[in-house]
Formats: structure tokens, C-alpha cells, sequence
């Protein structure tokens, strides 16, 4: 029996390309170029590259504590998110316990989840982001730790959890790793249990939830 889901945010509750684009994309730009000058941009030119787009791993390679890149974005404006009405219908329907699991900081998944339509604190059980003073987001280690973390707060069995996300290393493989059902959203890699192009859909056809 399915007890409790989590869910990933960037990428599939909040799917933006040009939110993405424009707010953390250009951020990220502008926190390296501010911090490395032009020997950390062409850093973060090599990780987008060489890494499938993922610029952020040039902040390791260049020592700059995530911080720095969370203060412009939790400066950024939202306002091109914007709600997903059937999504919202959707999880307030769902009968289990409701996890987001974040890279991004706190407060702005706060903000981007109140931009998409809900009530984070009365729609989600739990919401897990980046706060000082990691020095990275937990997420970023790949670890089953938060998951296994996830199990024991509410007391269920990993046969009882879904992990449903975007990207197989820090969504689902790690939750995998313990025993966990997964569903893929979107083209990523790996190996989940399940595959869907929408969160939406992975709702409807998998849990059998539409509109009420």
C-alpha cells in the first residue's frame, strides 16, 4: 500500500524552461563571474558542457559556497511561474503523505510552490531545501541519507514510499538504492520503475486522479 510520495520540485512540479532560464541560469552566471572573474566563467562554460548542462558543479570546482549563488536567487522574481490548476486539484486528492525534496533553497521553494498555486505548509507533510549552513544542498550528494531520513520521520516502509522526479542521480536513484518505487518525469536516464512526460499524467494514470 502506497503510504507516502516525494516529490522533486525544478523540473517536475515546476516545469518553466524560461523561469529556469532566466532566474537561475543567468544567477548562476552572474555569482561566478562575480566571485572568479572570467577564469570561473569558463568554468562553468566547461561543466554545462561536459556535464549535461549542469553549470552548478562549477561552484565545487571553483570553492564558492552555495550561498552565494542562493541570495540572488532567492532575490529573483517569481512571476513567471505560474499555477497549475489540474497539478493542484491533483495532489490535494492524493490520500498520502506529501514530500517535496529540493536543491533549491528553503524560502524560495516556498515561493515557487505558492507561485504554482498551493498552500505549501497545509498542501505538503514536509518540504525539504537547502538552509545554512550546508554548504551545499543535500540533494547534490546523491545520498539515500534524506530519504532513509524521510522513512524513519513517518514511520513507513521504503515498500510503502514513491520518489517521482526529473533527473535519475539525485531523484530517484538514491531512492532506489533503498528499496523504493520510482517514477520518472520527463526523458532522463536510468533505470525507474516507471516513466511519464508530466506529472500530471504520472497522477492520472498511475494513482488515478483527475479533477474533482
Amino acid at each position: 500500500m502506497l503510504k507516502l510520495i516525494v516529490f522533486d520540485l525544478d523540473g517536475t512540479l515546476c516545469v518553466n524552461p524560461d523561469f529556469y532560464r532566466s532566474v537561475y541560469s543567468r544567477t548562476l552566471e552572474q555569482v561566478v563571474s562575480q566571485q572568479r572573474g572570467d577564469k570561473g566563467s569558463a568554468m562553468l562554460q566547461y561543466c554545462r558542457e561536459t556535464y549535461g548542462g549542469k553549470g552548478e558543479l562549477a561552484l565545487s570546482a571553483l570553492n564558492i559556497p552555495f550561498r552565494e549563488w542562493a541570495k540572488l536567487l532567492c532575490n529573483a522574481t517569481l512571476d513567471i511561474v505560474k499555477p497549475r490548476a489540474l497539478l493542484n486539484e491533483q495532489l490535494r486528492c492524493l490520500a498520502a503523505i506529501k514530500v517535496v525534496y529540493t536543491g533549491s533553497p528553503m524560502n524560495m521553494a516556498f515561493g515557487i510552490l505558492q507561485k504554482l498555486g498551493f498552500l505549501p505548509a497545509k498542501d505538503f507533510d514536509l518540504i525539504i531545501g537547502w538552509q545554512e549552513p550546508e554548504h551545499f544542498p543535500l540533494k547534490w550528494t546523491c545520498s539515500s541519507f534524506v530519504f532513509q531520513a524521510i522513512i524513519n520521520k513517518f514511520s513507513v516502509d521504503a515498500s510503502e514510499v514513491l520518489a517521482v522526479g526529473d533527473t535519475w542521480d539525485t531523484d530517484l536513484m538514491p531512492a532506489q538504492a533503498i528499496g523504493i518505487k520510482t517514477a520518472m518525469i520527463g526523458n532522463g536516464g536510468g533505470t525507474p520503475d516507471m516513466r511519464y512526460s508530466s506529472v500530471e499524467l504520472f497522477l492520472h494514470s498511475a494513482m488515478g486522479i483527475c479533477y474533482v
